[in-house]
């Protein structure tokens, strides 16, 4: 499969998942990282949040339910990634995912 392939593959599984394809990112790494795929998303927080207001340069402390959330889309992210690009059979399967979080 080659990389247009492969990353067409990789957000048709995704959006197949329940992931929103407005929201998904999926690339290639370009000279030294020519053989990285990179997956990018925004995610919400959790209902339950508490997290703290954003300090004079804009970061705040992630509570524990967001931290949890963040884990939980992350490690199905790579599983789905890595399953329909057949990375999935290799130690190593370099693929970088991107969580970020909506802003508030």
């Amino acid at each position: 499969m080659d990389r247009k392939q492969e990353t067409s593959a990789v957000k048709r599984a995704l959006v197949q998942a329940g992931f929103d394809k407005n929201n998904i990112r999926v690339k290639h790494g370009n000279g030294t990282a020519w053989g990285w795929l990179s997956v990018s998303a925004d995610i919400h927080r959790a209902p339950s949040c508490y997290c703290g207001s954003p300090d004079e340069y804009g970061r705040r402390e992630t509570c524990q339910e967001c931290k949890n959330k963040w884990r939980e889309i992350y490690n199905r992210m790579e599983e789905v990634a890595a399953l329909a690009s057949d990375r999935d059979k290799l130690r190593d399967n370099h693929i970088i995912i991107h969580l970020g979080f909506f802003a508030n």
